[in-house]
């Protein structure tokens, strides 16, 4: 894997990065399931007083870095909202045609930032519209010398491993440490 720049990461490492990330914030009963190659994340979220448990395959498509950008291309798919038995939120769920989950935004009085298109089952995030990583001048500095040396080619899980493949661009290597000089 090494030869082949492939990293693969243990989900439960994962899991714990994005309870350390996260700071605690996460749903309590948060899972995620290697379907290979997507992940299949589920969780209870509390919405409109009732708990609802959510459960989606994702799949990444693509992940592009450049000098200022770090787009994720997805597809959501298999997508199950189960409210509480009698809960009104429930005969408003049923009516909704949950295949096509990046439709359902335009019903959403405010997009988050993060996400740039939807349609379908496919969107589009850019992580550098976090408001963290939007404000931080590292982060951007990183991504722009990353985006000279490295290209995503896969990100995809096989057994219980999230898999990250790289294409590696020598060539760009001084511009990249220019970048972090900056």
């Amino acid at each position: 894997n090494v030869v082949c720049l492939r990293c693969g990461i243990p989900l439960d490492g994962v899991m714990w990065l994005l309870e350390k990330v996260s700071r605690g914030r996460l749903p309590s009963d948060l899972s995620l399931q290697p379907v290979p190659p997507g992940l299949r994340v589920s969780a209870t979220v509390p919405m409109m007083g009732a708990g609802l448990q959510i459960s989606a395959v994702i799949y990444v498509d693509q992940v592009t870095l450049a000098m200022e950008s770090v787009r994720i291309h997805l597809r959501v798919r298999d997508l199950s909202i189960k409210p509480p038995a009698g809960s009104p939120i429930g005969s408003m769920l049923s009516m909704m045609d949950l295949s096509k989950p990046g439709d359902l935004l335009g019903f959403m009085p405010v997009r988050p930032a993060l996400i740039v298109d939807a349609h379908g089952d496919e969107f589009v995030l850019e992580l550098m519209k976090l408001p963290k990583l939007a404000s931080n001048p590292m982060a951007h500095k990183i991504v722009a010398a990353l985006s000279e040396v490295l290209a995503s080619k896969e990100l995809v899980t096989e057994d219980d491993l999230l898999v990250l493949g790289f294409k590696a661009m020598p060539l760009g290597l001084l511009n990249a440490l220019g970048h972090l000089r900056s």
